[in-house]
């Protein structure tokens, strides 16, 4: 599961999800299987990513079959 990071400094000032530039304070999260931190410009475009990311995480852990054979 993602978690939150306490950053003062922001290299970024793009969403990661939606693109739009950040004015105020971003939310930056990392990643168990990505190296890199990324970061959110509201809760909102945060939690449309974390449904994604464990939409995929879960396909990732059904083997690759996403339908029962009949």
């Amino acid at each position: 599961m993602p978690y939150e990071l306490k950053v003062q400094k922001v290299v970024e000032n793009r969403c990661t999800n939606c693109g739009r530039v950040i004015r105020d304070n971003p939310i930056v999260v990392k990643t168990c299987c990505v190296n890199k931190p990324w970061v959110f410009c509201s809760r909102e475009c945060y939690r449309q990513f974390v449904v994604n990311w464990t939409r995929n995480q879960d396909a990732a852990k059904g083997g690759g079959r996403l339908r029962k054979a009949i």
